[in-house]
């Protein structure tokens, strides 16, 4: 067995599965889902504010209650698929810092935790705002044909690109 699919078979898996859900009447995302577990938190410390909580709005079942949905449930299988999948794969644990980072910012495994808490906190914060992540907009945008879909994939490379070549730029020789 294989220890990687290629990029081919992960594509079509990942089209078929956009297809799917789109004939749900659904897109893909998981964004939601963490404004859903906010809106459980909320509503057990204080339910006052789920009425008025952007960060909840549309978590909410037609009985006032916030309910778990399908993208909720993709969340917790990527978390499982992601286990399983080392079970059978018996994949090599990943160095703690990977060679690239390390030759940028040195060996310091809590400088990256740090930034790796700050960029998802980022990205989630942003993917809110934005009204869906990079597989709401890019993956389920696109694939529709959707103008916006388009436009938030060409400013993500617009961003990301100058970023990875900001940060990992090659340190100068003495």
């Amino acid at each position: 067995m294989s220890s990687r699919w290629s990029w081919t078979s992960s594509g079509i898996a990942l089209g078929i599965l956009n297809i799917f859900i789109f004939l749900s009447g659904n897109h893909l995302g998981t964004t939601t889902a963490y404004a859903q577990t906010t809106g459980y938190i909320t509503q057990f410390f204080a339910p006052q504010l789920i009425p008025i909580s952007t960060w909840t709005a549309g978590t909410c079942g037609g009985s006032g209650g916030l309910q778990v949905s399908w993208q909720w449930m993709l969340v917790v299988g990527i978390v499982i698929g992601g286990f399983v999948g080392k079970l059978l794969y018996r994949l090599k644990k990943a160095p703690e810092i990977p060679a690239l980072w390390k030759e940028r910012f040195g060996n310091r495994p809590q400088l990256r935790l740090v930034h790796a808490f700050i960029g998802g906190f980022l990205l989630l914060i942003g993917s809110r705002i934005a009204g869906g992540c990079t597989s709401s907009h890019i993956i389920s945008g696109m694939s529709q044909m959707a103008v916006s879909g388009m436009l938030f994939a060409a400013a993500v490379f617009a961003a990301g690109i100058p970023t990875a070549l900001l940060l990992y730029r090659r340190k100068a020789q003495s």
